[in-house]
């Protein structure tokens, strides 16, 4: 649950206001005049959607492909496109798009170490993790393990920089909402001081052991994982230390695996600590208007979760229409070509990942990548994602909604029968691959 936003971010996304940027420079951004434009002259109807007359049903799709060859020509097919709807965990196609444009695709998060020795196996440690979001028990075993390697057995006073986090269980709950995001500084502390000291590991860390070996056997590395660690104390400051003895630098793994991560399983707190780290909803507002050039009466994101906002006890969702979703989806598709990104290692793929798309009628070949949504407390049911037809590529958009959540299995076979009548009117052609790694440790 993100709790808090501020009576002037409030006003600006429901009342259409910008952000204030007076001593801004405007650049244009190129890809901009490559997204889809809905020019409602060219828009025609090419097919019949089965959920014409539904009132809980908004829904649109477009041939991107045929879009790109000749932007006068537009293969669309809507029903309520335009109207607001909770977006759900789509906000993570957002997300995405606005990580790409911030990061790029080959950003890694960089850990950067300065060593002071006291003696040959005792040194003072500064560590700043660039508020990597993924800082769990793997990600801390493999730099004590680079430490290890340094001849470094125990250190004495560990100093972490102010936007270095770690949350352990990172990925074992990516539904979990949290109050304040990312995780404090004081739960930071206690979360080092438990994991940096090797009589606190118990079954969870010989599992994180586990998989770690595997990575580091399967990559060819030669580095032991460390047995026995020790650390004295741990504490924060915002001022790096002039002399040392040793820097060293681990890098994450690539910043597609992140999106991979939190569009496959849907988790919250990698997506809101990624939105916090990149500027919030100013920073998004700017993208969304000025590159997705979408308005705020066709967009509006508090989160970069999904996970509702709450001002003085009101309750407030990001909501999308389906239209600005194509957009975002277009976005996405430009860039990972730009980028020569294959868009499985990006978003979900059926007939691949354990996710959240949990469909027994979806039976397709390497042809779709896509990304669900769910709101309990606000009846909602959502599915977006991209489809290899063999007449192109199309953005698909499907938001539920206006239903009770006993009626969860019947929206579920609407959001299918949606999918299916896709390909059942333009074929199916393979497209996607399945990614390079079976599992990420998050780590080069």
């Amino acid at each position: 649950m993100i709790k808090i936003l501020s009576f002037l971010a409030l006003s600006m996304l429901l009342f259409g206001c910008q952000p204030s940027d007076s001593n801004a420079v405007h650049l244009v951004d190129p890809i901009s005049e490559k997204i889809i434009k809905f020019d409602q002259s060219k828009i025609d109807s090419y097919r019949k959607l089965p959920f014409v007359s539904d009132p809980t049903v908004s829904y649109c799709e477009a041939n991107l492909t045929l879009y790109e060859k000749n932007s006068k020509i537009m293969q669309y097919s809507s029903v309520d496109d335009q109207t607001l709807h909770p977006a759900a965990s789509l906000s993570k196609i957002y997300l995405t798009a606005f990580v790409i444009h911030k990061l790029g695709l080959e950003y890694q998060f960089s850990h950067r170490l300065k060593l002071k020795y006291v003696t040959d196996q005792v040194a003072d440690v500064f560590l700043d993790s660039d508020g990597d979001p993924i800082y769990n028990i793997q990600k801390a075993l493999y730099i004590m393990s680079i430490l290890r390697m340094q001849g470094v057995r125990q250190i004495r006073h560990l100093t972490i920089s102010p936007q270095t986090r770690i949350f352990l269980s990172v990925l074992n709950n990516p539904s979990i909402e949290l109050d304040q995001v990312p995780i404090s500084l004081s739960e930071t502390i206690k979360n080092f001081k438990l994991i940096f000291n090797s009589q606190n590991w118990g079954p969870q860390t010989q599992f994180a052991r586990d998989e770690l070996n595997q990575f580091v056997n399967l990559s060819r590395k030669n580095l032991p994982i460390v047995t026995e660690f020790k650390t004295d104390t741990v504490g924060v400051s915002d001022t790096e230390p002039d002399q040392f003895d040793q820097e060293i630098i681990v890098h994450s793994s690539r910043i597609n695996e992140y999106l991979k991560e939190l569009n496959v399983n849907s988790n919250n707190y990698i997506s809101d600590t990624l939105f916090k780290k990149l500027g919030g909803f100013e920073e998004f507002y700017r993208f969304q208007s000025q590159t997705l050039k979408i308005k705020s009466d066709q967009l509006i994101m508090f989160s970069g979760s999904g996970l509702p906002t709450y001002v003085d006890g009101r309750r407030y969702d990001n909501k999308t229409t389906c239209r600005s979703l194509i957009k975002a989806l277009h976005y996405i598709k430009i860039k990972a070509d730009d980028y020569n990104v294959n868009l499985g290692d990006l978003l979900l793929m059926p007939d691949y990942d354990q996710g959240t798309f949990d469909s027994q009628s979806v039976v397709v070949n390497h042809s779709v990548v896509l990304k669900t949504g769910r709101l309990f407390e606000v009846p909602t049911l959502n599915l977006a994602g991209l489809a290899s037809t063999q007449s192109g590529i199309f953005a698909f958009v499907f938001l539920g909604h206006n239903f009770d959540n006993s009626f969860e299995e019947q929206m579920k076979s609407k959001r299918d029968k949606s999918l299916l009548s896709l390909f059942s009117s333009y074929g199916e052609t393979p497209l996607f691959a399945q990614p390079q790694k079976t599992k990420s440790t998050f780590i080069e």
